[in-house]
C-alpha cells in the first residue's frame, strides 16, 4: 500500500479534532508564528492534507492568497467541500505545476520523509519559491545520525541522516538557514531557508 491509498481511508476531520495532529500541535502553532512574523501574503503548502494549516495561514492573514497540493484526491475533494475560498489541487511534490519564484513563502510538513529521493522533492519546492521554503522532517532528525527505510502502516517512511541533510540543504547557499527542533516520540525539526 502507497501512501495514497493510506490516505484515502483515513477520516480527514479527525486530524482538526486530534490535539496531537491538528490545530493545536505546537508545530503547527509555530508555523502560523513564522507566518505571522515574516508577514506572508502569498504561499503554497505542498501535502495540505485536510485544510488544517490552511485554516491557520487564514488565521494569521485572512487575505492570505493560499493554493494547498495534495497527492491524495480524497484530501482535496474535503478541503474543497469544506473551504470553498481556498485554491486546493492535486499534484506531486516531484512535479508541481508552478512557474520559478511563484510563491512567496513554501511550506511542507510530513512528506519528505516518505520520499527515497527527498533531496529532489526539496529542489521542487525551493525551485517554487521565491523567497521562503519551510519544511518538516517529522523524524530522524535532531541527534540521530543514521539512516533507516521502513514500512510504517502500509506506507514508506524514512529516516534521514541529519549530518547529510544539513549538507544537501547548505548546498542550495541559503541566506539564511534556522533550525527549530522539537522533542517527542520521534526527533521533530522544522527548517526556515531563505532562498537567495
Amino acid at each position: 500500500m502507497d501512501i495514497t491509498s493510506f490516505w484515502s481511508r483515513v477520516n480527514p476531520d479527525l486530524f482538526l479534532q486530534n490535539a496531537d495532529e491538528g490545530y493545536n500541535k505546537p508545530i503547527r502553532q509555530l508555523y502560523r508564528s513564522l507566518l505571522e512574523q515574516l508577514k506572508v501574503n502569498k504561499m503554497l503548502e505542498v501535502g495540505c492534507g485536510p485544510g488544517v494549516d490552511f485554516l491557520g495561514a487564514k488565521t494569521v492573514n485572512p487575505n492570505m492568497d493560499y493554493t494547498g497540493v495534495d497527492i491524495t484526491p480524497q484530501m482535496i475533494e474535503h478541503c474543497r467541500l469544506k473551504y470553498p475560498e481556498g485554491n486546493f489541487m492535486e499534484g506531486n511534490i516531484l512535479n508541481l505545476p508552478f512557474a520559478d519564484n511563484s510563491f512567496e513563502f513554501v511550506y511542507c510538513k510530513d512528506v519528505l520523509n516518505h520520499l527515497d529521493n527527498w533531496e529532489a522533492g526539496f529542489s521542487e519546492l525551493y525551485r517554487i519559491s521565491g523567497g521562503f521554503v519551510l519544511v518538516n522532517f517529522f523524524h530522524g532528525l535532531g541527534t540521530t545520525t543514521f539512516k533507516k527505510r521502513e514500512l510504517h502502516e502500509g506506507y514508506l517512511n524514512n529516516i534521514f541522516d541529519w549530518n547529510e541533510v544539513m549538507t544537501t540543504l547548505s548546498a542550495f547557499n541559503p541566506v539564511e538557514m534556522r533550525i527549530y527542533p522539537r522533542l517527542c516520540l520521534l526527533e521533530e525539526a522544522l527548517i526556515l531557508f531563505q532562498k537567495a
